[in-house]
C-alpha cells in the first residue's frame, strides 16, 4: 500500500483476501468512496514474486 498514492484513504485493517491459486486477489475499502459502488480499491499479488498490480473494479 506504501506505494499507492493518498495511502492513508485505505482501511487496511479491513482487507479481505481471495486465494486464486499462484494469485491472490486484495480488496481493500477506502474512506473516500463511502456510499459509492465499487466502494473499494482490488489488487492482485502474484504468491512467487510477490508482485503487485492494481485491479479494475467494476
Amino acid at each position: 500500500m506504501q506505494g499507492q498514492p493518498n495511502t492513508n484513504l485505505y482501511v487496511v485493517d479491513s482487507a479481505r483476501t481471495i486465494n486464486l491459486g499462484a494469485y491472490c486477489q486484495v480488496l481493500v475499502p477506502r474512506t473516500d468512496w463511502a456510499r459509492r459502488m465499487p466502494n473499494r480499491a482490488a489488487f492482485e499479488v502474484d504468491k512467487q514474486t510477490r508482485a503487485v498490480k492494481t485491479l479494475l473494479v467494476k
